[in-house]
């Protein structure tokens, strides 16, 4: 019988209460970045090699990709264990240092694209995984305790998320204390989403966050807000189409198909 690994990183409460649940305050809602692109040319390596020329932001990584690896080796929806490794991993609250999704939604709200070139393959990797799976079509929910955000969200507004946007489809989960709680200062996005991807059979957490992440560059429209009171705010966004593709697809296109005519 296979030997089990007592896991490494922090509680399912720890990490909806500092994780990439709540970093949506950390979105550049007031500019449009420059779209994602040069990623898909990277070629699909191992998870280990792909993080190779960022493995110095994180503390025993070798550690938690070994982790990830492990548990991702009956890969669901047909995906490499790669490539779901690469998803586990990114859902992995990290027990030292900064975690794995933290750095790379700082890179990818970042300005400077160039900063985004030692991520390639691990990008190449993670979002081919998430390609394969199946779009999620209905509501999601996100959101962050002890700020109101709905003055930066006004209705009509048109915007993008650039990191990747991690939800639930289960609000019950976002009511616990660690999370976003029943008193305070809080900010609430009820979320229609057309392009989800569902990751809980790739999640670390698979049993408790019924996670749906939205891809970098996804474009939405701010349908309208409700003070629900207690200091709650909750903002009603709506997923549309954006004006051109803000982020390219994993999947290099061929010669033959890019003289094709529209």
């Amino acid at each position: 019988m296979a030997a089990t690994y007592p896991s490494r990183t922090t509680s399912s409460a720890d990490n909806l209460a500092n994780s990439r649940y709540t970093d949506v305050k950390e979105e550049p809602v007031d500019k449009l970045l420059t779209p994602i692109n040069g990623y898909q040319n990277a070629p699909l390596l191992p998870l280990e090699e792909a993080l190779s020329a960022v493995s110095h932001f994180f503390i025993d990584l070798e550690e938690n990709v070994y982790i990830a690896k492990h548990n991702s080796q009956n890969p669901k929806d047909g995906l490499t264990q790669d490539e779901s490794a690469a998803i586990h991993l990114y859902t992995m609250q990290f027990p030292s240092g900064d975690s794995l999704f933290a750095v790379l939604n700082q890179i990818l709200r970042a300005e400077r694209r160039n900063s985004l070139m030692p991520w390639f393959p691990f990008l190449k990797l993670f979002i081919t995984g998430l390609f394969k799976l199946q779009s999620v079509r209905g509501v999601v929910w996100r959101g962050v305790k002890g700020i109101d955000l709905s003055y930066k969200y006004k209705t009509g507004m048109k915007f993008a998320w650039w990191g990747v946007s991690s939800c639930t489809t289960t609000p019950d989960v976002l009511d616990a204390t660690d999370f976003l709680g029943k008193t305070g200062t809080r900010t609430l996005f009820s979320i229609e989403c057309v392009s989800g991807k569902s990751i809980t059979k790739h999640s670390h957490y698979s049993d408790t966050e019924k996670e749906v992440v939205l891809m970098p560059g996804t474009f939405f429209e701010v349908v309208g807000q409700v003070d629900a009171g207690s200091n709650l705010h909750i903002i009603h966004l709506k997923e549309i189409q954006p004006p051109f593709p803000l982020i390219k697809p994993p999947f290099v296109e061929t010669q033959q198909e890019s003289q094709k005519s529209p």
